[in-house]
């Protein structure tokens, strides 16, 4: 592994390569996570965007270069951007400790079922699971051991049996940890907006959820003014600023 810098350094000279489009591999896709998939727009579609971009009700802006998933977010008090390699934040006074944990949370929940379309993911069918009174479809994911920053997490899809579309989420987080965890938690997916064929969420709806019994709606998201396109963005966006804090690993 290579040799971590302290949260104060700075790095100056960053190579970010040009965006390649990387055909995916779905020999592993069930046909259960595939009717999921196409019932979005198809995981060949999406596979084939370069970048996304949203607004969101925290104030928070993404811009995601979605090939290799470079990514910068800019808020009211500070920016944070991930170059392939580093997880960096300006300015200088930011709290970086988390800023590898968290920075890419909301896309990551946003892009859903895409994001859990690549390799090394494991897929496997479980009973329907009726919630707040309707029974959906179900198929958890979980990682081959190494992949991602934390293979150890594990989701539930649970999607309208009708059309296939997502419904809920269910995940647990492990970020920092080596142990698996059966803290479940729930996410509601509510309305969706198509653009350029690719089906995504307009509201995340986090519930409570305890013992099997879901309770009422804790959080909720908003997603607006989405752009999603074939072209690359610029990746001037993604390069580390001079003076900006290096986020810690692990």
């Amino acid at each position: 592994m290579a040799s971590l810098m302290g949260c104060g350094e700075t790095k100056t000279e960053n190579k970010i390569e040009e965006v390649k489009v990387t055909l995916p591999k779905t020999e592993h896709h069930l046909e259960s996570i595939t009717k999921v998939f196409d019932a979005h727009g198809g995981f060949g579609n999406w596979s084939e965007m370069k970048q996304l971009s949203y607004d969101m009700s925290n104030g928070q802006h993404h811009l995601i270069e979605l090939q290799s998933r470079y990514t910068r977010i800019e808020s009211e008090n500070d920016t944070t951007g991930f170059d392939g390699n580093e997880v960096w934040v300006t300015p200088a006074t930011a709290n970086a400790s988390r800023a590898r944990m968290t920075y890419n949370l909301y896309f990551y929940f946003y892009a859903f079922p895409f994001v859990v379309g690549d390799e090394g993911v494991i897929y496997e069918d479980v009973e329907p699971m009726n919630i707040l009174g309707t029974t959906y479809n179900g198929v958890k994911i979980s990682y081959e051991n190494g992949v991602g920053e934390s293979s150890k997490d594990n989701y539930i899809i649970y999607s309208d049996p009708k059309t296939n579309k997502m419904a809920w989420l269910m995940y647990t987080a492990t970020f920092g940890s080596e142990k698996a965890s059966d803290r479940w938690n729930l996410i509601k997916y509510d309305q969706w907006q198509t653009i350029n064929g690719i089906t995504l969420p307009k509201s995340l709806q986090w519930y409570q959820y305890k013992d099997g019994e879901v309770g009422g709606m804790r959080n909720e998201v908003l997603f607006e003014n989405v752009k999603l396109s074939k072209e690359a963005p610029s990746m001037d966006n993604f390069k580390i600023p001079e003076g900006a804090q290096i986020a810690p690993r692990g």
